[in-house]
Parts: structure tokens; C-alpha cells; sequence
């Protein structure tokens, strides 16, 4: 989660109950927001994400994203301004309603002068007395004089004489809000929450568990990890950039800049320390001038410790093979996967490397505090103890530094733990599709790793045909139908068994239009669905004022950076250049419905939503406004405005989103608008894949994907790195071994130094 410009780690209760000046008055500090119009970006480091100070085009009037009276943190105005927005749309609803009434007032005066004079008849006095009895009851409210003579001194002292009355009713009401609210903090009556709050458990609970064939042990075939001699390995830091850099190499600029080729590397932006990537290359040799990981030990290990007894070794004196792999599998058979026993992986690929690593720096020595596992054994001896009865832990510190020492074969070359950051099913579809609507270019998604992706598809597929939105989670259309669409687009045949019935589970619960809006929308960008099917994600909404409650800079921080890609690609109605002659999008066209294609009325089916994925129903008012934005986008009437907004919201998405790849390093908050950022830039290129911004896309794809006995996998962020250091480290300091163990921790201190974000000239 760190490594991202937009940090969510703090935002939600961070001013929650005034504490904070900023948030007492409402007005948001420009320095923690992440809008794209701020003029000037400094440069910082966050973790892999390097943001070099950039001038961005702004559009006038959009420069600075604060404004007075919204607090970013509170995702509303802060208590004052609240109290004055409040003021002000009493008052005004006040003079305007005696401002109508004076008007009335007078024009019945006028009509009552006009009709006495012509009156006769009992239906006329009736039709009179009923205008009089109107007259008099606006007279009373207004407190007219008894002569019916309206004068505008008397409406003006009725407007001052109300407006006094309703000020300080206001504010009798906002001090009694203020020492209601002081009240009930005081003795935890009540605990305000943060906008992001979740609150209470859903009324649809889902009822149904997750279920896989019990015993059904998915072993990770060799030739999935190998190929033409080469071993998949986990490359960090200055290794990853090495790596990334050697590949793109030989990709040109079509722009002619003259900036492709083997300049490739000042396209690679940001901090080398704490990327971690997979790759089939052999580790090159950095010959820079600044401290590599590698440089890095070496220079600890000659000032921690005697070099001529921690001497280096090029290889292992023995075969430690199976002391690694006991190591490394965690008590599970090796490179196997059985996920009714646990759907989670336990890294055991990236273990043995680490593993193995170490024992090649270290002369084929484990720490002193475990160098028994190298001699234990499982059978007992004459006395009736294995060894490792006898070499049981007998006090809890001797405990903690044999898990410390066994930590300290995990840690990665430049300080930091990497592991497994995946989960959601809905992430590694979704850069399938990115992958495929962009000319499927191997240089982003190989063979290889199409074979693992469609590996680790498989062996999470459930007992009844289907996927959950994520590994503990039973099947659901959302995960079964985006699931479907990746591993047929990566090349998995129709009629193989585990194919036949994902199928099958999508046509039993009505097909793909029973999916959710987030599956709909990757359908409609490769042209498995069209975009009358999907409810308007309007970009113009990002034009409104930012006070308005509806404006997309309300939302989360993830939901926000989500919905700035769909509202352009939607704005766009982006659609696979080849869907109409690819005939494998023809075949998921009849296989993902229960119906011709042709023949669905798709705007019918944009509420449609499985009830087993109908978790948080959608509300009445949600689907009326959806509605309407339906009507917005369809009919003729509204087309001149909408094209003309439109084409201004599309500028300012693209805007923005340039601004945020370019802050993260191409990384982005998060995969699901990594995905999108890159399909948009695309689009915006003319759909040239060897433009400068797609090209850097791509380089940062590496960064979310990790393999693990189940396979390849898309990840929640880019990796978890700070996050697993920081509380590792912690946790040693609170046993009080951060000089027992003097390497591991200075590995971690200069990692978390040169991850730290500088902000200021002087810790510059």
C-alpha cells in the first residue's frame, strides 16, 4: 500500500473531531490532496514511486484543488463553514418565501379593486370572499397594518424583522448541536465516524461457503517454472529496474523523440529500493555509482562483522536442497496447492530462493539460533526424542530468536519482506482485457506467464464451476463471469472440462447481464457486451463545482481514481478495434448469454444483478438517477450540451490522469485503475502501443504481479512492503533484539530511509 501517491492510510478519521484546525474551519490542505491541477509536484520518494518536480498543464481555473469550507479528510465542510452554508440557505429560504408572499400580497390587492368594482352575483361574492380570506391570512403572516395598505418600508422591516428572527434561531440551534455533540463525546454516548466508515453488517448476508474438491492437490508442473534452462526468480531493487530496462530495451518511440531504444532507462522512473518483480533473466551486474542492495550488505558486513569469518562463498559447499524445501513449504508437501485446506498460498517459490540465497552468502550456514534444523532429525533416538524434541525452545525469548533468525532468511537484498499481496479475483482479469484490447503484446504478458495466470485460474476455480470475487469467497457472477472472460482471452479451449462448467455456472444463474457493473464494464471494453448495457459513468461530473455533493472528488480515494478512467473510457466508448472480426470474441459472445446477442434488449439489462451478488442492493434513488443519466446520454435533446461538456470532461480526465501516472511513476494507486489508466492512455495514443506513456505503463505491470505454488497472480497494491517491514522491525525492537541481530536490522533501517517521503529542504 505505500509506494502510492494517493495514500489511503490515514485519510478517514485523521481531523474526525475538530482536533484539527484545518478541519474545524473546513478548508483542505493543498498539500495532502491528490488532484491533478496542482500546478507544481515535488519531488518525493515513496518506496518505488519517485515523483519528480513536473510543471502540469492546467486549465484555467482549475488551478489548486482546495477550496474553502471542504476538508478532504472529513469528505464534507468543516463545522463553521457547515454552520454558515446552513445559515445562508435558511435565510435565503426565508426572504424568498416573504419576498413571493409581498408579491401575492399585492397583486390580490390589485385583482380585489378590479373585481369589486365589476362584482354582482352570488357566485362573485363567493369567488371574493375566498380572495379575501387569502389576503387575510398572508396579512397575518406578514404582520401587514389593519388598513390593508401594503408599503415597501413595511416589507423591508418584515424582511429585516425575519431575518433577525431566524438568525438567531440558528444559532440557538448550532450551539445546541455543538454542546449536544461535546456532550455526548464526553461521556461516549455517541462516536461520530468518518465518512469512510463502513458501518453496521449488511442485512444480505451472504449465506453460502466457498467449497473445492476435498484432497484435490494441484501440484505447480516444472516446465510452468522453467524454460530453456532459465528458473522464475524474484528480482529486487536495482535488480527489478535492471531487468524491466533490458527488456524494453529493444523497443523503439514512434513519436520521434528519439527516446526509445537504449534510453529506455529514463523512462523507468522512481526509487529502485522495494520493487520486487518476477523474471526468467539471469541477475546482471550493476555498474552505477550509487549503492545498489548488493553494495549495500557488503559494506554492513564490513563494518558489523570480522570479513574473514563471514567471507562470501560463489556456491554452496553441499546440497542443501532439501533443508530449503522443508524450509520453504511450511509443513505443506512442496510446490503443491490444495486450496480446500487453505486457499492462501505460502509463498513457497519465493522462501526457497531467499532461503537458498542465504546459504549461498553464507557458506552454506544457517543462523546460529536455528543451525540446528541442518542436523535434526524426524526419528527418535535411543532415548525415545527426535531431535527436534530435543531442541525444543525453553523459554519464550530463545522462542522469539529462532523466529527472528528464521525471518532474517526471508529478508530481500535491499531490507525489506516481500510476499504474497493478492486475494480479489477481479484484478488479473481485468489486466487480461488491457492486455487484449492492446494487441496482446508479449512484452506485457508472455507466454509464460499466460500459462501460470491460466494456472492459478484453474486451481481457484470452485467445486460448482464458478469463481468468488476472491479466493474465501463462495462463488459469485462477479468473479465466475470476469474470471471466464480472462482465461478464455488467454487461451484456455471451450471445451475443456473446468471451461464447460464455468460455462455452465453462467448460464444457470442467467448469463453474463446478471454480472456486476465493474464485470459489465470490462465486457463492454473488449465488445462482449455493448455500452447501452451499463449505466452512464458521465466524465463531465468531474466538472462540477467542488462543493456539490455528487462530485466525484467526494468519493474514497480508490472509488475516485477508479471512476476517473471509467468515466473517459465510457466518455469515449472505447471498444477493441478488432471485436467484430475476432472470432473469439463471437464465441464468448454466444457462450457468456442465454440468448442471441443480437437479440438482448441491453438497455433493459442495466439493473439486472444476481441476488447471489446482491450484497448491498442498489436503492430506489440510485436506480432513478441512473435512469435519468440514461435519458441524458439517449435522447436527441440533450446531445448539444452533452457534447460540448463532454468533450471538456474527457480533457480534464485525461488531464488528471496523466498527472497521477506521472506522481506515481506509472504505478497508480492500485490495479484495478492501473488497468484502466493504461487502456486510456492507449486510446488517447491512437491505439499506438510503442507510444512513451503506454510503453511506461507497461514497464510497471511487472510490479503487480507474484508467483506462488498457485500460480501467477495479480496483487492488491504493488506490494505490501512498508507496511510487512515496519511491523516486522517493530516487533523485534519490542523484543529487544535489534543488536542481536545488527545486519538484519541496518538492512531494514536503510531500507525505510530510502523509502521515506522528503517533503522538506531539510530532511533532503
Amino acid at each position: 500500500m505505500f509506494g502510492h501517491a494517493d495514500d489511503e492510510g490515514g485519510s478517514t478519521d485523521k481531523h474526525v473531531g475538530g482536533e484539527n484546525l484545518f478541519a474545524c474551519f473546513g478548508v483542505a490542505n493543498s498539500n495532502g490532496s491528490d488532484d491533478a491541477s496542482a500546478s507544481k509536484v515535488e519531488e518525493v520518494n515513496e518506496g518505488n514511486a519517485t515523483v519528480k518536480e513536473t510543471k502540469l498543464n492546467t486549465q484555467q481555473g482549475r488551478i489548486g484543488i482546495g477550496i474553502i469550507g471542504y476538508d478532504s479528510s472529513l469528505g464534507a465542510h468543516g463545522p463553521l463553514i457547515s454552520a454558515l452554508l446552513r445559515s445562508s440557505i435558511m435565510l435565503l429560504a426565508w426572504c424568498s418565501m416573504i419576498s413571493f408572499m409581498v408579491r401575492t400580497h399585492d397583486e390580490i390587492k390589485l385583482h380585489l379593486a378590479k373585481v369589486d368594482a365589476e362584482a354582482s352575483g352570488v357566485l362573485k361574492e363567493t369567488y371574493l370572499k375566498a380572495l379575501m380570506l387569502v389576503l387575510q391570512t398572508i396579512q397575518s403572516i406578514l404582520n401587514a397594518d389593519e388598513n390593508n395598505q401594503s408599503h415597501p418600508d413595511n416589507c423591508h422591516g418584515i424582511l429585516f424583522t425575519t431575518m433577525i428572527y431566524a438568525s438567531a434561531y440558528i444559532v440557538l440551534l448550532e450551539v445546541t448541536f455543538f454542546a449536544l455533540s461535546k456532550m455526548f463525546s464526553f461521556f461516549r454516548i455517541y462516536d461520530p465516524k468518518g465518512v469512510s466508515h463502513p458501518g453496521g453488517p449488511r442485512m444480505h448476508k451472504i449465506l453460502r461457503i466457498p467449497k473445492w474438491t476435498e484432497g484435490q492437490q494441484h501440484r505447480l508442473p516444472k516446465e510452468l517454472l522453467q524454460s530453456e534452462g532459465s528458473t522464475w526468480r524474484c528480482a529486487v531493487a536495482h535488480d527489478a529496474h535492471n531487468d524491466t530496462i533490458r527488456k524494453f530495451s529493444s523497443i523503439t518511440s514512434s513519436d520521434g523523440d528519439g527516446k526509445g531504444g537504449s534510453n529506455v532507462a529514463d523512462f523507468l522512473t522512481g526509487e529502485p529500493f522495494g520493487r520486487q518483480i518476477w523474471t526468467f533473466a539471469a541477475k546482471q551486474c550493476h555498474n552505477g555509482n550509487h549503492e545498489t542492495e548488493d553494495s549495500l550488505e557488503e559494506n554492513l558486513r564490513k563494518e558489523l562483522f570480522d570479513t574473514s569469518e563471514n567471507a562470501r562463498t560463489s556456491h554452496i559447499a553441499a546440497d542443501f536442497s532439501n533443508l530449503v524445501q522443508n524450509l520453504a513449504s511450511g509443513g505443506r508437501p512442496p510446490m503443491t496447492f490444495d486450496p480446500s485446506k487453505n486457499p492462501n498460498s505460502c509463498d513457497q517459490l519465493f522462501r526457497a530462493q531467499m532461503i537458498s540465497s542465504y546459504l549461498e552468502r553464507n557458506g552454506g550456514k544457517l543462523p546460529e539460533d536455528i543451525s540446528y534444523l541442518q542436523n535434526q532429525k524426524q526419528k527418535p533416538d535411543n532415548s525415545g526424542h527426535s531431535t527436534s524434541d530435543l531442541n525444543s525452545p525453553k523459554t519464550a525469548m530463545e522462542a522469539a530468536k529462532r523466529g527472528i533468525a528464521f525471518l532474517s532468511l526471508l529478508q530481500t537484498p535491499d531490507g525489506h519482506w516481500a510476499g504474497d499481496y493478492g486475494g480479489p479475483h477481479f484484478l488479473l482479469p481485468g489486466l487480461v482485457v488491457a492486455w487484449y484490447v492492446m494487441g496482446c503484446p508479449s512484452v506485457m504478458i508472455s507466454p509464460p506467464q499466460q500459462a501460470l495466470m491460466l494456472h492459478y485460474l484453474k486451481v481457484h476455480q470452485q467445486e460448482d464451476g464458478g469463481w468468488g470475487t476472491h479466493i474465501e469467497s463462495p462463488s459469485t457472477m462477479f468473479g465466475t463471469v470476469i474470471c471466464y472472460l480472462a482465461v478464455r482471452l488467454l487461451g484456455a479451449k471451450e471445451d475443456e472440462d473446468w471451461i464447460v462448467k464455468g460455462r455452465d455456472f453462467i448460464q444457470k444463474e442467467g448469463g453474463a447481464v446478471m454480472t456486476s457493473s465493474w464485470a459489465k464494464f470490462w465486457l463492454c471494453l473488449v465488445g462482449c457486451m455493448e455500452w447501452t448495457g451499463h449505466n452512464s459513468v458521465p466524465p463531465e461530473m468531474w466538472l462540477l463545482p467542488n462543493w456539490f455533493p455528487f462530485h466525484p472528488g467526494r468519493l474514497w480515494c480508490h472509488c475516485r481514481m477508479v471512476y476517473l478512467p471509467m468515466g473517459y473510457l465510457y466518455g469515449s466508448r472505447f471498444v477493441y478495434s478488432n471485436a467484430e472480426s475476432d472470432p473469439l470474441i463471437s464465441e464468448l459472445r454466444e457462450e457468456l448469454y442465454c440468448q442471441a446477442y443480437e437479440s438482448i434488449d441491453w438497455d433493459k439489462t442495466r439493473h439486472l444483478v444476481a441476488p447471489m451478488d446482491n450484497y448491498s442492493p442498489i436503492p430506489t434513488f440510485m436506480k432513478f438517477a441512473q435512469n435519468c443519466l440514461s435519458l441524458y446520454e439517449n435522447w436527441t435533446f440533450f446531445r448539444p450540451i452533452r457534447n460540448a461538456m463532454r468533450k471538456a470532461g474527457l480533457e480534464f480526465c485525461l488531464e488528471y490522469m496523466r498527472a497521477e501516472d506521472l506522481q506515481t511513476n506509472y504505478i497508480d494507486i492500485g490495479p484495478v485503475n492501473k488497468a484502466l489508466n493504461m487502456v486510456s492512455a492507449f486510446h488517447a495514443a491512437n491505439n499506438d502501443i510503442n507510444d512513451v506513456a503506454v510503453r511506461s505503463h507497461m514497464m510497471r505491470v511487472p510490479d503487480y504481479l507474484w508467483i506462488a505454488e498457485d500460480g501467477m497472480k495479480m496483487q492488491g497494491y504493488n506490494g505490501s512492503q512498508c507496511w510487512d517491514t515496519s511491523f516486522a522491525i517493530q516487533a523485534v525492537w519490542e523484543c529487544g533484539m535489534l543488536d542481536y541481530f545488527p545486519l538484519l536490522s541496518s538492512k531494514v533501517w536503510a531500507y525505510l530511509e530510502r523509502c521515506q517521503i522528503l517533503s522538506t529542504e531539510t530532511s533532503r
